[in-house]
């Protein structure tokens, strides 16, 4: 039983307003249904057991094997035809849109055409038989209205058959496209991570064929040394104390390979902190440029290294396109936190531009890829004379290595 279960992989339909579209034409019947209970004094349970079924099996669509959809949709098409013999001939058979729709669910175009096809020839059927019931009632002198009326109705049937699986597919197809843009995404956005820290494993690589390089062939000589003083210690002592003298040296260099080395593994665990980075950004940018500088913190910053190199990172670019291109006398930088984000705008009083020509330009690219790649968002403010404000949101739940500072801490640069 669980194996079937299994194999069945049952699923809701995957567009609600659909759904509810199929259940509004099935109640539609269900009210001819009443009518005709009030009409006969009792109720046609035969229509509102296939009308039960029908509202059931249009809100969970079967997966897995295609005996099982072809089940499905045989089942549905029976009950359909089933229920049109024994009524409402001219109000059931348009429940086949229902299972057109189901069938763009699950099959592919071609059987998508089948089913579409073979709802038209059994609502042909009906036609038929609707034809043979009700000819006799017509008025000879009405007939030709009668029988334009039921082209009418037949062609508007085969177009909404035509249009439903057109609108359908097309829905399915947009769905399609923007799981595959999603998927795409972020297979991008890992492959940036990837790159990140292939870098640092490059840069690590290098460092150790540095110590190999240089420290090891330091501590080799040094090691030659001190053998030769060990040897000669005893016959010439002078002699004996160059080499130690050597050795020492040697031993000294080492030390420096050794700080280095280390000094560069560690440069990013050594970084300031933000507000530290970002108070002397903006001091080296007002002492170069004359630019008067407002920099603040609010709020508990709790940023992990990672973060917080991106933000500097950020402000850095900011910075240095503001003054390529901005001609500003004044820029303000905020940055605040809240319990799930990071918040920084920066923002500028020079020329601006005109971001729907310019949208790559002034290093924005490049922000946005570092921004991206840690699941926030950045948006532009500018225009022409007015300026350009740039603010950024990084969330902090996705980040759980933490940096603490003191909450209300400000940094002021001042003019």
């Amino acid at each position: 039983m669980i194996a079937l279960q299994r194999s069945l992989k049952p699923q809701l339909n995957p567009f609600r307003f659909l759904l509810y579209a199929e259940w509004v034409m099935i109640a539609t019947c269900f009210s001819f249904a009443i009518m005709e209970s009030f009409g006969e004094n009792q109720v046609p349970v035969q229509h509102v057991l296939v009308l039960a079924v029908l509202s059931v099996m249009a809100a969970i669509l079967p997966g897995g094997k295609l005996s099982y959809k072809l089940l499905y949709v045989g089942i549905e098409i029976g009950l359909i035809f089933y229920g049109a013999t024994l009524g409402y001939l001219h109000v059931l058979p348009t429940l086949y849109l229902i299972v057109l729709i189901q069938s763009c669910f699950l099959f592919k175009p071609l059987m998508r055409w089948i089913v579409a096809g073979l709802s038209f020839l059994l609502f042909l059927v009906h036609q038929v038989r609707y034809v043979q019931n009700i000819t006799l009632l017509v008025e000879p002198s009405d007939r030709h209205l009668f029988w334009m009326h039921l082209i009418a109705e037949t062609l508007m049937f085969g177009l909404g058959l035509f249009f439903v699986l057109k609108l359908v597919s097309t829905l399915l197809s947009e769905r399609q496209a923007k799981e595959a843009l999603a998927a795409a995404h972020e297979q991008l956005r890992q492959y940036a991570l990837q790159i990140e820290e292939l870098a640092a494993l490059q840069e690590r690589n290098h460092i150790a064929r540095e110590i190999h390089d240089s420290l090891g062939h330091t501590l080799t000589a040094q090691n030659i040394q001190l053998q030769t003083a060990a040897k000669l210690w005893q016959r010439d002592p002078d002699q004996a104390h160059t080499f130690l003298q050597q050795a020492q040296q040697l031993a000294a260099t080492a030390m420096q390979e050794v700080r280095r080395s280390v000094r560069a593994l560690r440069e990013d665990a050594e970084a300031p902190p933000l507000e530290e980075a970002i108070a002397h950004l903006a001091k080296d940018f007002q002492q170069g440029t004359g630019v008067a500088v407002s920099a603040s913190v609010k709020g508990q910053t709790i940023i992990c290294p990672r973060m917080s190199k991106t933000l500097h990172r950020i402000v850095q670019e900011a910075l240095t396109n503001i003054k390529k291109h901005a001609q500003a006398t004044q820029v303000n930088i905020q940055l605040s936190t809240t319990a799930t984000d990071v918040n920084l705008v920066i923002e500028d009083n020079g020329q601006g531009f005109d971001p729907n020509q310019r949208s790559n330009g002034f290093g924005l690219q490049g922000m946005q890829e570092r921004v991206a790649a840690i699941n926030g968002t950045l948006h532009l403010e500018t225009k022409p004379e007015n300026g350009c404000r740039i603010i950024v949101k990084l969330p902090l739940q996705n980040h759980p290595e933490r940096h603490e500072r003191h909450p209300g801490e400000r940094i002021e640069i001042s003019p």
